[in-house]
């Protein structure tokens, strides 16, 4: 059995930030930083866990304050750059925010059927938590350091927003708008992956929870 939601305390945490930081390294934020982020909106973070040390698959999502996101656009800021002070607060509103998605990442050890199934139950995750937060609208950023992200990224049919070449990580960024519509074509795409007496999902959206970082 796995449970999909925020990590609940600091182990739950650091377990996602040492998959994190094997992965991608420095292109990621800092076992510090990260943790300063996770104190601030822990639901920044989505994970799925299972028993023991396992981390099957995890998401990562910060809406950025709109001079940060104009600022990662341009590549001046990277997300190894990323600070709370740079990301829209509880209070604030999400509505035709930007958010840029840092991570979408599952077990490689998985076989395809689990893969999908894991992936839907990330997506029905996100779709909740906007709907909890009564948003029909926004914009995601991404960029792909993987093959598997280039095609995750032309799979929803995201546009260039910049080259790689002007943004000091070298990567390109891609961009596109998240509308109702296109949030009911993706969750009716990923119902049929869900297995729910596989992955239990937990709507808690905004749990009390502190964090330590992964040495």
């Amino acid at each position: 059995m796995f449970v999909c939601g925020v990590p609940k305390d600091s182990g739950e945490f650091s377990r996602l930030l040492c998959v994190e930081r094997r992965l991608f390294g420095d292109l990621s934020l800092s076992s510090a930083m990260a943790d300063s982020i996770f104190r601030f909106r822990p639901e920044i973070y989505s994970a799925i866990l299972g028993q023991g040390e396992s981390v099957a698959a995890y998401t990562s999502a910060f809406p950025l304050k709109p001079e940060w996101a104009d600022a990662f656009i341009a590549g001046d800021v990277t997300e190894p750059d990323l600070t709370p002070g740079m990301l829209l607060g509880r209070h604030d509103c999400l509505e035709g925010a930007r958010v840029y998605i840092g991570s979408v990442v599952i077990d490689s050890a998985c076989n395809p059927l689990m893969k999908s199934t894991l992936l839907a139950s990330l997506v029905a995750w996100r779709v909740r938590q906007m709907r909890a937060a009564s948003v029909k609208r926004l914009s995601v950023m991404m960029t792909a350091v993987t093959k598997r992200g280039e095609r995750m990224i032309r799979s929803v049919g995201a546009r260039q927003l910049n080259d790689g070449a002007n943004r000091k990580d070298g990567h390109a960024i891609y961009g596109r708008e998240i509308t109702p519509g296109f949030l009911g074509r993706v969750t009716a795409a990923m119902e049929r992956c869900l297995n729910s007496g596989l992955v239990q999902m937990d709507f808690d959206f905004r749990p009390g929870v502190q964090a330590v970082g992964c040495d």
